[in-house]
């Protein structure tokens, strides 16, 4: 082992001068003692794995991409979404959301506090710096560096994991024992709750109203007026009300699982119900992770065959600082409350935008219409758009320098952390060098504009690529996101010792269980309601009225002006043969043409008559007895 990948703190445990108590049966939050051979693989601390090259500009440190258009100039030019762009595989929101929860599980790495990487707003952007007055940014830090790397170009800059990388439910029960130990009631094994069997506020008594606890364990909230929040296993947990609501729904798996053991068990301790279901949750995220959520994006690993010690299952780089970050172009701008008979609550639907780190909203919609919302809506395409609610967020007044724009951060993320361009990615995978920005990408006019803004192929940022590539058949994503996840989890499952098949101190019918718990059992366990599709990840239609309905046959045109030649895009929940017209403003039909659409999403070449004079049209699209408009302007 290269003691020169770790942390000095770390070097101090292996060696015995500092201590962490461990049982060979059970878990260590932190990760250590994993593996026996090697202790510190998976560890909190642990330096991410670098499995594609480094390329820093100065091969030490310095970002790259130098040379390359700025990224909220991308943002604007490839990732602006206007409207609803459905998953043509149908999948739903809990897709991102169990994702963004395994995210929390596996990874977390800090930022720096002294070294910025604001990437600057061009001049005039439309919703940055509308007036043209300040030069804005959108403020982020770099990745906090590894103690003692990046001093030269045989030592580069390198990135730990701040929490333990095993699929171990650390986001419920949390990475170190001092936030595992503020979480737990110690009393019959239970995890703290507050008022509605929600996680607990970072107060003396859990609840909402108690004195502020300044021991509670730090929690992230860039919201200054917030003065109270719910307490997790991760840091991350307030983000969105969503990730909440998963949060919470393991911490009452859990409290359940205590009861029934207690039931057959009444001798065990608070210490072995508490750790025995850990250990059964642990396995259940496990087991939804590859035997649900993985194989439902089309993800198909090798067979299990065991424990392999030689096999380290650190995170990857180039997993965290790009593959993984798919999630962010799946986002709807909707999130659905409803009653298990798909009415929309009183309160109504709100906004992606409005759920960011207020938990108060958990408080008064509940959660039984946020998991039924979720399963109730398709997500949103995998490709290379971006709802505005996480690209044109601020948490400011426009100028400020408070504004976030994800994609943005993502593209400058790569760059800051040492990614190289996505054709060396792509190489260093065995995966082949592209030749030409249509040779590989999902949607031609997005070729295009990247042609433009890039020059290059070999400049693309490794995230735009990705998005941008065509999917691979019944799959989410690309061959690089697939090459890159496949990987990652692989090593998660083969590399984990206590991963849920293997644990010793599981029955086999504790295993079996297990096994065979999907996501919609812990949901319907663990909340009111009872209609849900057996396979929440898939949106299947059963609801009387569903407000996703609505949106079939929505229209995208790009260009928009157009002059002559444009795309338009069609989202269709079946397959058949639609009319297509175009009409000006007193309704005369100027053009009809049929357009044969299939179930999913449809983008189609057209030209708009040259002989038309300039002016606003309508384009009607009619298949069966649904139809839908969208105007388009005529240079």
């Amino acid at each position: 082992m290269d003691v020169n990948r770790y942390p000095i703190w770390c070097i101090l445990i292996l060696f015995g001068l500092a201590s962490t108590p461990l049982d060979g049966q059970i878990r260590s939050y932190d990760g250590y003692g994993n593996n026996e051979q090697f202790p510190l693989f998976g560890t909190v601390g642990s330096p991410l794995r670098q499995v594609t090259p480094l390329a820093f500009a100065d091969s030490i440190s310095a970002p790259n991409g130098v040379n390359r258009p700025n990224p909220r100039q991308i943002s604007n030019t490839v990732f602006a979404q206007s409207g609803y762009i459905y998953d043509q595989h149908e999948l739903s929101d809990y897709i991102w959301v169990f994702g963004q929860f395994i995210d929390h599980d596996i990874t977390l790495i800090d930022d720096s506090e002294i070294e910025p990487a604001f990437v600057m707003v061009p001049p005039c952007d439309p919703v940055f710096d509308p007036l043209c007055q300040t030069p804005t940014i959108i403020p982020m830090m770099r990745s906090l560096p590894m103690e003692g790397t990046g001093t030269s170009t045989d030592n580069p800059r390198q990135y730990t994991n701040a929490i333990s990388a095993f699929i171990d439910g650390s986001a419920v029960y949390g990475s170190d024992q001092e936030r595992a130990d503020w979480l737990r009631l110690f009393t019959d094994g239970k995890l703290k709750t507050s008022t509605g069997d929600l996680l607990p506020f970072n107060t003396l008594n859990g609840e909402l109203e108690g004195i502020i606890d300044e021991n509670a364990p730090h929690m992230a909230n860039p919201i200054v007026s917030n003065k109270r929040w719910f307490v997790a296993g991760d840091v991350r947990a307030n983000e969105n009300v969503l990730l909440t609501a998963i949060h919470t729904l393991f911490v009452r798996e859990h409290n359940r699982l205590c009861e029934q053991l207690k039931l057959t068990h009444p001798e065990w301790t608070d210490e072995e119900l508490y750790q025995r279901a850990r250990k059964i949750v642990g396995g259940i995220i496990q087991a939804i992770t590859y035997e649900e959520w993985l194989p439902t994006m089309g993800v198909t690993l090798d067979p299990y065959s065991g424990y392999k010690n030689d096999v380290d299952p650190n995170i990857s780089n180039v997993f965290s600082a790009a593959a993984y970050r798919f999630g962010h172009s799946l986002l709807s701008k909707d999130i659905l409350r409803m009653d298990d008979g798909c009415e929309t609550m009183p309160s109504g639907n709100m906004t992606l935008r409005q759920a960011f780190f207020n938990p108060s909203l958990v408080l008064t919609s509940g959660l039984d219409p946020l998991f039924k919302g979720m399963s109730a809506q398709i997500q949103q395409e995998l490709d290379c758009r971006v709802v505005d609610d996480v690209r044109n967020f601020l948490f400011g007044p426009p100028g400020s320098g408070m504004g976030m724009d994800l994609a943005a951060i993502n593209i400058n993320r790569g760059r800051e952390r040492g990614l190289a361009d996505y054709n060396t990615i792509r190489e260093s995978l065995g995966l082949g060098r592209i030749r030409s920005f249509q040779e590989n990408f999902d949607n031609p006019e997005d070729g295009k504009t990247m042609e433009e803004l890039y020059g290059s192929v070999d400049n693309i940022d490794a995230w735009v690529g990705m998005l941008a590539e065509k999917h691979m058949p019944g799959a989410l994503f690309g061959e690089t996101v697939m090459t890159i996840l496949k990987d990652q989890f692989q090593v998660l499952r083969d590399g984990d010792n206590f991963y849920y098949p293997r644990d010793p101190e599981l029955s086999q019918e504790e295993k079996e269980m297990i096994r065979n718990t999907t996501m919609a059992d812990v949901v319907r366990r663990n909340t009111n309601l009872e209609a849900l599709q057996d396979n929440v990840f898939r949106m299947i239609r059963t609801c009387r009225t569903v407000d996703i309905r609505e949106r079939h046959l929505e229209l995208l045109v790009y260009p928009n002006p157009i002059e002559s030649d444009y795309d338009i895009t069609i989202f269709s929940f079946e397959e058949g043969t639609a009319n297509l017209f175009t009409t000006d403003l007193l309704g005369q039909i100027v053009n009809q043409e049929p357009v044969h659409l299939y179930k999913g999403i449809n983008t189609i070449s057209l030209s708009l008559n040259s002989g038309l004079p300039r002016g606003i049209y309508n384009l009607q699209i009619t298949l069966g007895h649904r139809q839908n408009t969208i105007k388009v302007f005529k240079r």
